[in-house]
């Protein structure tokens, strides 16, 4: 039987590929050192029951019915697997397979095509092992003819010239394939397979840095590269196939049980690890930074890591340079060591093509160990305080010795702390792949609605779809406003107890809005949260509804005060005059802007601390939200892969790397306030809507929910 995405519970796609074309001789000249052309030579003119292989490749054929062209295909590659493929090592086999006998492989899936290419090499060894079971769930080993992209090392596809569609489409349906490889297979670097019809064929590759396609290849007039590209293809070396060998799986009775990862240690050496828990994440996007994390053990100290693989673009700093900036300070993610010196997707690709695609780079960092992602929580104080620090852990890092701008704030992006965590670290924010640090040469970086999780940009970070270079810069402000709607996301799409609620129901349905691929319709969905129409007054009575009146107050003070920025922030960029920072006023305010919300949240905190016990429900097991399939990402959830029970997969929502070339970008810093700076004038919109709220005082001090701001104009920003 053929395990297909339906059947796996696959997500809608995401968005097409870009893909670049090759020059004629990258096919030629690829697998060059597999095979030399006296062995391609030596197995064509083995002669056979109608003559010479060379004879029956060469002679010209007639049209043919698909049937019998996928029959021809299938005897010749079966051959050269055959002869070229062989592994004296126990387990290593390849064999070619004909999918029309698999149950359910000519299915037709979401994207309209067939469930599995029609021939595939199946593979055992090291990286493969028999898929799953859709009835239990655990690998399937019935038998050997079981079949899945598992265990698939390549995959053809085979279509009569007179439908063959446009290259765009033969990507598409190639890609389809090559998606599914990729989720199956976690260690898997590239992935690479072939397109036929009766006169040619075409070498296909797929990277995370996008795919490459050959020019087509007469297979009658260059039996030489046939025979070495698709003995390349089904080669028995793992690493040829486009695998990381530094991860090997000890493989029993077909399945994966146990392996090891080695990697750079503390000291610079190389160390092996086992590898005590792999981290399922959502491996839909082929595109994007990948981000797979494993859970490994130090044989010597029995301490427990987690080691994290991603793919940066190459203009983006490493993740380790930044991580080397936080160690040590409490609620963000601490770094134990790296390796550099990894793969470029340049290195796997035709050298033509170079410019013409975003070049990746392979990074690999050693991280310590927390717990789940903050929608695992399991009570109300546990997911407030899990917050709060980690708000107080980003204050730290856009200090002004620091500088580091995160970008990316989301539900995966944070995690629970340790049981019994102090507080400080109770809450650890992670992955600084999108972070920038800000430099005396650039102090800042335009917004780029490209770069985060759509679900909780900012208003401002959305809006920068529409206006390209006339964004306005991305600060701390956004992320504070991030912060905000992942709070919300969790008082909407949660109970108090960690259950995720129905996303039919009113609170989900107001938080996936948010997740549009559109921007524009992202941006229109927040700002009625912000606002004073039916979706606000919903939400409110929800929130109180459900997580109770203390919560209510913390989440109806922290909308007003977001709302009050983003005017404040319209009133700054109107009166700009398009030289250096828009919003340098506010940002005099930094340190007492970190101090109102965090005083939002330690209020709530205590609060119900002093309450009685409806708001302290029981713990109970809780039920991650999938987000929605909104896009690449890539990346996987790495949020996940630092909990010391991560069993369950957790989806994440649109993850969008940006492709442009521009560099870091600040923040300042947020150390403890001391002489609190001038106060800023409200926008007179919000003037209006809170005078429409009746929440307007008479005097020049306004109070917004418990946070002071004053109607005290500093000089606008001219």
């Amino acid at each position: 039987m053929f395990q297909s995405r339906k059947q796996m519970g696959e997500s809608t796609p995401p968005l097409p590929l870009k893909f670049t074309r090759t020059s004629e001789a990258y096919a030629q000249e690829l697998y060059s050192e597999v095979l030399d052309n006296e062995e391609i030579d030596a197995f064509l003119d083995e002669p056979t029951a109608n003559g010479s292989r060379r004879k029956n490749w060469t002679a010209p054929h007639a049209p043919a019915p698909a049937e019998d062209l996928v029959r021809s295909l299938y005897k010749m590659l079966s051959s050269i697997v055959k002869r070229f493929a062989f592994s004296p090592k126990p387990g290593v086999q390849r064999k070619v397979v004909d999918t029309r006998k698999f149950e359910g492989s000519d299915e037709v899936n979401a994207e309209g095509y067939r469930n599995c290419p029609i021939l595939v090499v199946r593979a055992a060894g090291p990286s493969f092992q028999f898929p799953a079971s859709p009835e239990r769930g655990a690998p399937s080993m019935e038998r050997t003819e079981t079949l899945g992209f598992t265990n698939m090392a390549t995959y053809f596809s085979v279509k009569l010239d007179g439908v063959v569609g446009s290259e765009d489409e033969i990507m598409d349906e190639m890609e389809n394939y090559a998606r599914q490889v990729f989720r199956d297979q976690p260690n898997r670097i590239y992935v690479r397979s072939m397109f036929f019809t009766e006169k040619h064929a075409r070498l296909v590759h797929f990277d995370r840095a996008g795919a490459q396609i050959t020019p087509p290849i007469d297979i009658r007039q260059d039996p030489h590269t046939f025979v070495r590209l698709v003995a390349g293809l089904s080669s028995p070396d793992e690493r040829l196939l486009g695998f990381d060998d530094s991860i090997q799986w000890n493989i029993v009775n077909g399945m994966k049980l146990g392996g090891s990862l080695t990697t750079t240690d503390s000291n610079g050496e190389a160390r092996t690890f086992p590898i005590i828990g792999e981290i399922p994440t959502s491996r839909d996007s082929i595109h994007g930074r990948a981000t797979t994390c494993w859970r490994v053990r130090d044989p010597e100290s029995s301490e427990e890591l987690v080691i994290k693989d991603s793919w940066r673009p190459e203009h983006f700093p490493p993740e380790h340079e930044l991580l080397a900036l936080v160690k040590g300070i409490p609620g963000v993610v601490d770094m134990i060591s790296h390796e550099s010196g990894r793969w470029e997707t340049k290195d796997f690709r035709c050298t033509t093509t170079t410019g013409q695609y975003e070049n990746r780079v392979s990074s690999r960092v050693a991280l310590k160990p927390y717990g789940k992602p903050l929608v695992f929580f399991t009570t109300v104080l546990q997911v407030l305080s899990a917050l709060r620090d980690a708000i107080a852990g980003h204050q730290q890092l856009v200090g002004d010795e620091i500088r580091i701008l995160h970008r990316d704030i989301s539900h995966n992006n944070i995690l629970l702390g340790r049981d019994g965590a102090p507080a400080g670290q109770r809450g650890i924010l992670i992955d600084l792949d999108m972070a920038f640090r800000s430099t005396d040469a650039q102090p800042w970086v335009i917004s780029d609605a490209n770069i985060g999780t759509r679900l909780f940009q900012s208003l401002c970070v959305l809006q920068s779809y529409a206006m390209a270079e006339k964004a306005a810069p991305r600060d701390y402000l956004d992320d504070l406003e991030s912060f905000f709607y992942l709070l919300a996301f969790i008082f909407l799409a949660h109970t108090p107890n960690g259950g995720r609620i129905p996303r039919e129901e009113e609170g989900p349905s107001i938080v996936w809005a948010w997740a549009d691929r559109d921007p524009d319709a992202a941006n229109t969905a927040k700002e009625a949260l912000l606002g004073l129409g039916p979706t606000a007054r919903l939400a409110m009575r929800l929130v109180e509804s459900t997580w109770g009146p203390h919560c209510a107050s913390l989440f109806d003070k922290y909308r007003n005060y977001v709302s009050d920025i983003y005017y404040q922030k319209l009133d700054f960029l109107s009166a700009a005059d398009g030289d250096g920072d828009p919003f340098k006023y506010l940002h005099l305010r930094r340190d007492e802007q970190y101090l109102d919300v965090l005083s939002m949240l330690d209020q709530a905190i205590s609060a119900i601390q002093a309450s009685p016990s409806p708001e302290l429900l029981p713990e109970a097991e809780s039920t991650p939200v999938a987000p929605p399939p909104c896009s690449d990402n890539k990346n996987g959830p790495i949020a996940r892969a630092f909990s010391s029970d991560a069993n369950e997969p957790l989806l994440k929502p649109a993850v969008i790397t940006s492709s442009s070339s521009e560099k870091v970008s600040p923040t300042p810093e947020i150390p403890t306030p001391c002489n609190p700076t001038p106060k800023l004038r409200r926008s007179a919109r919000l003037q209006h809507v809170h005078l429409t709220k009746r929440e307007l005082s008479p005097t020049n001090v306004i109070p917004i929910q418990g946070a002071l701001l004053s109607t005290t104009a500093l000089p606008t920003a001219h």
